[in-house]
């Protein structure tokens, strides 16, 4: 799980090189969530059964 993130966090990092720090945080912010609420998802058994890869 730690390399997915790293390379999401890098590439918004490229991404948003031109933009201020408060954007920055922002999208770094709301990204975080909506992993955590993924994998909240997933481990409670409410993610579709079709999209499971186990």
């Amino acid at each position: 799980m730690l390399v997915p993130l790293l390379i999401g966090l890098t590439l918004i990092w490229l991404i948003g090189r031109g933009t201020p720090w408060n954007a920055k945080l922002i999208t770094l912010a709301v990204t975080l969530a909506v992993i955590v609420l993924i994998v909240m998802l997933e481990r409670n058994g409410y993610w579709p059964e079709g999209w499971q890869r186990r």
